[in-house]
């Protein structure tokens, strides 16, 4: 059976510094418009990146649901949806869909839907409220064990079911040549066991993982099952 997710007060709380410059930084008119226009078409290596990360996450999707035995009764959050670019495949899986983004701009150019503006360190839904999780993206834009853990506590604690998730992994060329050349870019890659240490802290256990390209690119795509 589905579930339409539900919507509680949010309760006061003081905001961590990095989740609100991260806020800050996407909350750019400019930059929404090119996420939403150009960022993944502009060239040939972003419209493969699309078209794999669409493709592995349709594939966890399509698992999700023929684990749980009900094909398009999942009641789904996509979380930070940005400006939609998951959208129009997850509406094809599931009952309902809410997106929920920190970036008011981001949600202001993604195409009309149920929408909240809302950070993943505190999200405003009940307990179990939704069968599936997307979250695209995010962990690695934070430094600490402690941040990331708070977003982690955060999907497990929603989800009823399923999350698929993206993380930064560090053992990998463009990890390894970013260190070496002392590029740093505000992503933080972490080790393979760092990240199992902190799912299974969070609740969770990873059932399967894709890999955007293995051995060369940082960007890993997990599939997570939040433990009875």
């Amino acid at each position: 059976m589905s579930r339409t997710p539900q919507s509680i007060p949010e309760k006061p709380h003081d905001e961590q510094q990095r989740p609100e410059q991260l806020r800050r930084e996407y909350e750019d008119s400019t930059r929404a418009a090119h996420y939403r226009d150009d960022r993944w078409t502009r060239s040939p290596r972003a419209r493969r990146t699309n078209a794999k990360e669409l493709a592995i996450v349709e594939g966890f999707v399509q698992q999700c649901t023929s684990a749980q035995g009900e094909p398009g009764a999942q009641a789904m959050l996509d979380i930070p949806c940005g400006t939609g670019r998951f959208r129009n495949m997850l509406q094809q899986h599931g009952s309902t869909l809410m997106s929920i983004d920190a970036s008011r701009e981001m949600l202001t150019a993604a195409p009309s839907a149920p929408q909240l503006q809302a950070s993943a360190h505190q999200l405003p839904l009940l307990d179990n409220s939704v069968d599936f999780i997307l979250c695209s993206r995010l962990l690695h834009h934070f430094e600490t064990s402690a941040e990331r853990a708070t977003v982690l506590a955060e999907l497990a604690r929603v989800s009823g079911k399923w999350i698929v998730l993206s993380y930064f992994d560090n053992a990998n060329f463009q990890a390894w040549r970013n260190k070496i050349r002392g590029k740093f870019r505000g992503r933080f890659p972490i080790s393979r066991s760092q990240f199992q240490s902190e799912i299974s802290a969070a609740g969770l256990k990873e059932r399967d993982r894709r890999y955007i390209q293995r051995g060369l690119s940082e960007q890993v795509w997990v599939w997570l099952e939040v433990k009875a």
